[in-house]
């Protein structure tokens, strides 16, 4: 499924990238708690650099640089990988690039992601580029895979170090619609494969088993109907057969598919609403859900 992208909702992706960089070096040098944890095994100073070695690969992803890392075992995993292997590509990834110090981790952050805007500046954002395992994405989805990053461990910082980090609706959509939507839309290469559960949501592996059809809706993106079963995931525009329908805020939303909120926290604020004639459906879909 085509979802819309004018130029003036290119030129607002790249500015919430651009600015959300910038709160992002500045969230790594204001608060200096390198070694508090952020999010699973990693440290503040881990996620911080983890997310300047995103910026790195997607950079290098925009200029169709078959190796966007610069290094060859890196780089052939990177094209090799599946979602079970993301773990594995990440701490090498880390191992490699030691760097660990706020100034400069924070630097390189600002600088990849100035190189990213400045190379797609005169591309067509929907020329399609391949990414991690293969995948083919759009040059818009590498921008807004990169925004989704720096958001969400924006997110785990601000939270290990007790500082707000509001995310909005609008920059919530553009990881929701023109990542994980277009993601699902196209060729998926490797990336995808087998995974447990019954079927995906958005970003996770194709569902095996009994068909669910789950109908998302929010005022800041196109409704869409993403349907798995028999190791399989469509995303169509909505129809009447749809299982359950969730309406959402887009940052609560991709809080809750990463794993950082609990979905009941979304439904207790209202920002998440489960609907439909298998509602239970759908809140299982959410929880069993892989992204990458």
């Amino acid at each position: 499924m085509e979802i819309a992208l004018g130029e003036r909702r290119w030129r607002d992706l790249r500015h919430a990238l651009a600015a959300a960089s910038r709160r992002f070096a500045r969230l790594v040098l204001d608060r200096r708690a390198p070694g508090r944890r952020a999010v699973g095994g990693w440290s503040v100073a881990e996620t911080a650099a983890h997310t300047a070695i995103v910026a790195r690969l997607n950079a290098g992803v925009v200029a169709a640089d078959p190796a966007p890392l610069g290094e060859p075992e890196l780089d052939r995993m990177v094209r090799e990988t599946s979602l079970g292997g993301l773990a594995r590509l990440n701490a090498a990834a880390l191992r490699h690039f030691a760097e660990r110090d706020a100034e400069p981790v924070a630097r390189d952050l600002v600088e990849r992601v100035d190189l990213m805007l400045a190379r797609s500046a005169d591309l067509d954002p929907l020329a399609p580029r391949s990414w991690l395992g293969g995948a083919r994405l759009p040059v818009a989805s590498v921008l807004a895979h990169q925004l989704n990053e720096i958001l969400l461990h924006g997110f785990d910082i601000a939270r290990a170090t007790s500082t707000p980090w509001p995310i909005s609706p609008e920059e919530g959509a553009f990881g929701f619609e023109l990542f994980l939507v277009r993601l699902l839309s196209g060729d998926t290469g490797r990336l995808i494969g087998p995974g447990p559960g019954p079927g995906p949501g958005p970003g996770p592996a194709p569902g095996r088993g009994r068909r669910v059809a789950i109908e998302f809706r929010s005022p800041h993106t196109t409704p869409v109907l993403i349907t798995s079963g028999d190791g399989r995931t469509s995303v169509t525009p909505p129809t009447a057969g749809a299982d359950a329908t969730v309406r959402f805020d887009p940052a609560a939303l991709m809080l809750t598919l990463f794993r950082r909120r609990r979905l009941v926290h979304g439904v207790v604020t209202r920002r998440i609403s489960v609907s439909g004639r298998r509602p239970w459906a759908a809140v299982h879909y959410l929880h069993r859900t892989r992204t990458p």
